[in-house]
């Protein structure tokens, strides 16, 4: 059975009005054409709304937290600009007696000072601001191991490194490692390594720095080097040493504030007898407890002047590890003998320790003075933490390093 007439003909109709005048005009001449327009253009509408929303939800988070990235960036600027205040103050003689109950001198530098302290968080506006300073002269210079000026047998950093690297149990080739890291020419020591012999062979390859270290990170880059290694926690006697007794955080003293002086100072009630108490504590000595190279090797000084008071070691703010390596005849009993009248009283001249230390050319690598700072500002803005680590000479006023992290 066949379609009927009319639906023939109206099917032949349309036909004809599409041919003749497109789809456009075909719509337009029917009565739900200005439905499905509307229908499509709400269509294209909702999808356009939900992707610009989509978008502007992931803007407003970007802003959002830009914003808490440079409010945290700015405060840890001011954070770095406050340390070198304090690094300044200490330097003309402010007293921090009424803060940690230590008398200070501003002729020496030790652990008594203003920037020796162990700074609390300071709460600001929605976030938090910590400032730690340390100091770069308790280190060994790898920068001078060598230049071209003087062999490295001279300098007597490169014999530090090799009496820190054997009580760590780490090979004694590092210090021949480093040396040829630093100094100016291509030629190899016999345990060292060269551009030719070795970093040209790396994937990338690469070449010795042949100068001053810019960073103590390049240790990361010398032959031998591991992460474990550098950030203390394998190789060497480390296991070994997971088992002795007397390991401890720090040989500082108390380099807290002096909780009841300031008590006293703004008007407070009187001694807490428990924090008096923790004062009181006697102070353990030994070996630290990290093994951290940075911990005791620094990468600034004067190149050019191995004598430079900027390359000395500081023995008021040494580590027990770094007054180890001084000598190979440096017992615990001496390094423990020098820590104990530190803590009694911080040495005036590098004469008082002439009954422990008798070789000259050491004690002119000694010092009672430091100069290089290491800083370190960690801010906090509603969730987003920016760390600065600078370096700074105090008596030059200029920054060697810069790392906004």
């Amino acid at each position: 059975m066949g379609l009927p007439e009319r639906f023939i003909r109206n099917y032949r109709e349309r036909a004809h009005l599409l041919a003749e005048r497109g789809v456009l005009g075909f719509l337009r001449s029917s009565s739900g054409y200005v439905l499905i327009i509307v229908l499509i253009l709400t269509t294209l509408l909702v999808s356009i709304a939900g992707e610009f929303i989509a978008v502007a939800h992931v803007n407003i988070g970007y802003g959002q937290k830009l914003k808490n990235q440079l409010k945290a960036s700015y405060l840890a600027k001011s954070g770095v600009q406050m340390a070198q205040f304090i690094l300044y103050a200490d330097l003309k003689g402010v007293t921090t007696e009424m803060l940690t109950g230590k008398p200070t001198d501003k002729e020496i530098d030790s652990y008594n000072d203003l920037w020796a302290i162990s700074f609390p968080t300071l709460p600001i506006e929605d976030g938090s601001l910590r400032i730690q300073i340390s100091d770069e002269n308790a280190k060994i210079n790898l920068s001078v191991l060598a230049n071209e000026f003087t062999a490295e047998s001279s300098t007597k950093f490169y014999y530090f490194t090799q009496n820190f690297l054997m009580n760590m149990g780490l090979p004694i080739d590092f210090a021949d490692i480093i040396r040829d890291w630093v100094d100016v020419d291509d030629s190899r020591l016999p345990y060292g390594a060269e551009g030719g012999d070795f970093y040209q062979s790396q994937t990338p390859p690469y070449t010795a720095k042949n100068n001053a270290m810019d960073s103590i990170d390049e240790l990361m880059l010398i032959k031998d080097m591991t992460p474990l290694i550098f950030y203390g926690k394998g190789g060497g006697n480390t296991e070994a040493e997971k088992n002795e007794q007397n390991l401890v955080e720090h040989n500082k003293g108390s380099i807290d504030l002096d909780l009841d002086k300031i008590r006293e100072l703004v008007g407070g009630s009187g001694p807490n007898t428990e924090d008096a108490g923790k004062n009181r504590e006697l102070t353990a000595i030994g070996k630290e407890r990290s093994r951290m190279l940075s911990d005791y090797f620094t990468a600034y000084g004067d190149r050019n002047d191995y004598l430079s008071d900027f390359n000395k070691i500081n023995i008021n703010t040494a580590s027990y590890r770094v007054l180890s390596a001084l000598t190979d005849k440096m017992t615990p009993d001496i390094v423990t003998e020098i820590i104990n009248r530190r803590l009694v009283q911080p040495f005036k001249s590098v004469d008082e320790i002439k009954d422990l230390i008798s070789d000259t050319t050491i004690l002119e690598r000694l010092s009672v003075k430091s100069h290089i700072f290491k800083i370190v500002a960690t801010a906090d803005s509603a969730n987003t933490q920016v760390r600065i680590t600078a370096y700074y000479n105090r008596d030059m006023r200029n920054l060697y390093y810069w790392c906004e992290e």
